[in-house]
């Protein structure tokens, strides 16, 4: 999927701009053609729902017009700032398969009617919001994991990282192809990192603590999912991920409360869903890039690519405040080819960008990560999905031994 957002805005929304002013400090004259009814409630709930929900991870809802008008000039904020959906892939440097960007005519949409007196439209058209029960985005899982017992998120604790591990039981090798996640309490499940374990690390580190899973014991390393609420998820056909039999999967859960939930004791029992084959595919293997610490304000690292592979996939991850990361591979003959572009970073959302076309990768092969740091910026790094401590990590999802293009 090429990433077509045309942040060119219309003429119409250029002029519901300037109008703005103070959208919530008074009553605004309508003068937008859309309304909440007709137009802007099929966005939010396709393009926000998962998160901005009652129940949800957002600190609001917005599926229906008494939840969402007093927001409005957040809203466009938001969007103007395009931090929401949180998608930091730029345009034409690189074309992933999972981009998750509102069209130029929803993002038209969304600023005429928020200074356009945010109408709410025909009351006999007013929307139903969908069920608060979501069901498996993948459809039904091969193999559905669940924790023996719920985690309780006490009500003074407003974030915290809890691993659980989950006996697979599996007497066969089997690769994954897809996973997905539902969460126990949608309220405070921001992020789940999935790992695949063969040493019993995770299993014994659960068994010595008290509480349902654990806290330290596991070597994390390179995760093979990574989900967030709202995240476009894929399946993949002719690749997957090696589940030997008898290995575990272990699911790192992020816990954070927003302002909303501040206070709340919540219980938690998240489930993992595995989509599998067992017929074999090829495995995809992983390397992960470490930078050295910066010595200004940028810092770039390289890795070269000593056999024949192919890329199917990036996880950056960001421990320090950048306002750019771009990642480029140069082949042997001196072809530059733009993988990855991301301004200002948010490491609040770990995301890993699939390729629509796998990229062919050919001995000899460089790619190059350059990280900009904001000015000002802290140079101590942040926890990591990766076991490590280095400012700037980069997962490569690589298919090695495979025919490359010279």
């Amino acid at each position: 999927m090429v990433r077509r957002t045309g942040w060119m805005i219309g003429m119409g929304a250029m002029t519901a701009m300037v109008l703005l002013g103070g959208a919530t400090r008074g009553h605004t004259p309508i003068a937008s053609r859309f309304t909440y009814n007709e137009h802007l409630y099929p966005i939010f709930e396709q393009q926000c729902g998962s998160c901005h929900v009652e129940g949800g991870i957002g600190p609001m809802s917005l599926l229906t017009y008494q939840e969402a008008y007093p927001w409005t000039q957040s809203i466009r904020e938001e969007v103007l700032g395009l931090r929401m959906p949180p998608w930091k892939a730029e345009d034409g440097f690189g074309d992933f398969s999972n981009g998750h960007v509102l069209p130029a005519h929803e993002m038209d949409m969304i600023l005429e009617w928020s200074a356009g007196g945010y109408p709410q439209g025909p009351r006999d058209q007013t929307p139903t919001p969908p069920a608060s029960e979501r069901g498996w985005t993948l459809g039904t899982p091969t193999l559905e994991l669940i924790p023996e017992s719920p985690y309780t998120l006490v009500a003074d604790t407003s974030q915290t990282v809890r691993f659980f591990a989950l006996p697979t039981d599996l007497e066969s090798d089997q690769w994954i192809t897809g996973v997905d996640v539902l969460p126990g309490s949608s309220s405070v499940v921001r992020h789940v990192a999935i790992y695949v374990d063969e040493t019993g690390q995770a299993r014994a580190a659960d068994a010595a603590d008290s509480d349902p899973g654990f806290a330290t014991g596991f070597d994390a390393t390179a995760p093979i999912a990574v989900w967030w609420p709202g995240q476009q998820l894929v399946t993949l056909d002719t690749v997957g991920y090696a589940l030997p039999a008898g290995a575990d999967i272990v699911a790192r859960v992020l816990y954070k409360k927003t302002w909303i939930t501040d206070g709340q004791e919540f219980s938690d029992q998240t489930r993992i869903g595995l989509h599998l084959t067992d017929t074999a595919v090829d495995t995809i293997e992983h390397s992960v890039l470490n930078s050295p610490e910066p010595s200004g304000r940028s810092v770039t690292f390289t890795h070269s690519i000593d056999e024949h592979s192919t890329l199917y996939g990036l996880l950056p991850e960001v421990g320090v405040e950048l306002s750019e990361l771009q990642v480029v591979s140069t082949l042997p003959d001196g072809t530059s080819q733009p993988l990855l572009l991301i301004r200002d970073p948010d490491t609040n959302w770990p995301t890993r960008y699939w390729f629509d076309d796998p990229k062919a990768l050919p001995f000899g092969s460089e790619i190059a990560v350059t990280a900009t740091l904001r000015p000002g910026a802290s140079t101590e790094a942040r926890p990591s999905l990766f076991g490590s401590d280095a400012p700037v990590r980069l997962l490569l999802d690589l298919i090695p031994n495979t025919t490359a293009a010279n």
